[in-house]
């Protein structure tokens, strides 16, 4: 009963806590993305995390529609890079569950890296140059950052089973495609 009133009638509360525990494990490096439902809905909703948690970063520069827009963008494109992906090495069906691993692994993490940058944010001084400055959490959230790096690795080494390498040169060139293109449609500059 309460399920349904939260909006969660498909994912029973019980089960939502088995998949958070997974998420976390993943997280930790003790998970395996195979183990991740192979569900439509899970994997909408972990989308939806990651466009939420990747908007709560991106608000506070870029405002709450461009923030938004920019990180439905990004979670659409890198969908698309990852399924190209594990296409060509033959393992399609591996494609939802993950992205779903991803997408709900590092949202936690972006969750988690969150309050740092808001942290940073509060440090600056009123000086427009003053935003690169360096501080102990823009490193903390560099860090989770890296850590974020690294579980994408990880998932998508276990979903195309290549080793570390191949899977960490796939993802930063998957996340550097993701950045240009965002930043070709933008208008930004990239220096």
């Amino acid at each position: 009963m309460a399920d349904d009133i939260i909006g969660f009638r498909f994912f029973p509360r019980t089960l939502m806590i088995k998949i958070l525990q997974l998420f976390f494990g993943l997280c930790l490096f003790r998970g395996k993305a195979h183990d991740v439902p192979r569900s439509e809905a899970l994997f909408v909703l972990a989308g939806a995390a990651a466009v939420i948690s990747n908007a709560a970063n991106a608000v506070p520069n870029m405002g709450l529609a461009s923030g938004t827009l920019l990180s439905v963008g990004q979670v659409l494109l890198f969908s698309v890079l990852i399924n190209l992906i594990l296409r060509v090495r033959k393992r399609p069906e591996r494609s939802m569950q993950t992205l779903t691993a991803m997408f709900g692994a590092t949202s936690i993490l972006q969750l988690i890296a969150l309050p740092f940058f808001g942290w940073h944010e509060r440090l600056l001084p009123d000086d427009p140059q003053a935003a690169m400055m360096l501080t102990i959490p823009l490193i903390l959230a560099a860090g989770i950052a890296v850590w974020s790096l690294a579980v994408m690795t990880s998932i998508l080494r276990q979903a195309m089973e290549t080793g570390i390498g191949t899977a960490l040169l796939v993802i930063v060139g998957c996340q550097s495609a993701v950045m240009w293109v965002i930043m070709t449609v933008t208008g930004q500059n990239a220096g």
